[in-house]
């Protein structure tokens, strides 16, 4: 019997990139908070934004989807592409980019609202048919590992869920609009180990269909779960800026940067 051999894997030299962010800069009023950032961001790939507190990760991570509108004289200023739409430009359609690209923050934030209402209220908003919008809610559920724990209680507080059960949950809201990246911002800082490993276990599953973006403070977990990490730095300027940004693999094993391999073996940060 003739065994069939699978062919050599090829490696992608023309990689889809989702995200280009070219030689970015924020301001919080007249404190520069990012210096030239330029980053480019695989599609269907996890990205791990890693770096000591108050280098500019969260601040660059809500760059991507204009959280930083939200905050009274904070402009950002370079280029945000967005499949080759800059998502800073004046025109950008501000609530379409926040569908596109949706976001899971530090802390759960379910609304206080029923399981199935939180879930369902994207779709609503935007005009969705009765059973569409039925649909989307098993299946954003499904795509979260919630459906079983939850399907006999639909109608229940979400507030009545475990912390872990609540990010999951507000995961699920994110994906229901179907968005094409998914933004987390330390999502599993606040769960207990359990909880984290489903989190990870998710990203995985879910990165086959999203691109996703993560800011984590923990070195086991950026190893873990992402494909590629960018080691972001305080300049002497006070400036956030990107000191490295490579596969994974590279910037834990075999970085270029002397700054990075201290932060990675802990010397700082």
């Amino acid at each position: 019997m003739q065994t069939e051999i699978a062919p050599p894997r090829v490696r992608d030299e023309n990689p889809k990139i989702k995200l280009d962010a070219r030689e970015v800069n924020f301001y919080y009023g007249d404190f520069q908070a990012l210096h030239d950032v330029s980053l480019a961001v695989q599609d269907c790939k996890i990205t791990a934004l890693i770096g000591p507190s108050g280098c500019g990760k969260t601040t660059f991570l809500r760059i991507f989807n204009r959280m930083h509108d939200l905050v009274p004289g904070a402009r950002a200023n370079g280029e945000v592409l967005l499949d080759g739409h800059n998502v800073l430009a004046p025109d950008t359609d501000v609530i379409q980019l926040r569908r596109q690209v949706g976001m899971l923050f530090q802390r759960a934030n379910p609304f206080p609202k029923s399981i199935y209402d939180n879930v369902a209220y994207g779709p609503r908003m935007l005009g969705w048919s009765k059973p569409r919008v039925d649909e989307i809610v098993e299946a954003s559920l499904r795509d979260t590992g919630l459906w079983d724990e939850v399907k006999d209680r639909l109608r229940r507080s979400a507030l009545n869920l475990s912390g872990g059960q609540q990010q999951r949950l507000c995961l699920a809201r994110a994906l229901a609009v179907k968005p094409d990246v998914i933004l987390m911002d330390e999502p599993a800082s606040a769960l207990d180990p359990i909880a984290t490993l489903r989190i990870e276990e998710l990203m995985q599953q879910l990165k086959k269909r999203y691109t996703i973006v993560i800011v984590t403070h923990n070195m086991q977990q950026a190893s873990r779960v992402s494909d590629f990490t960018a080691f972001m730095l305080m300049n002497q300027q006070r400036a956030g800026e990107l000191i490295e940004f490579g596969p994974t693999d590279d910037i834990f094993n075999r970085p270029k940067d002397n700054r990075t391999e201290d932060y990675i073996t802990g010397r700082f940060g």
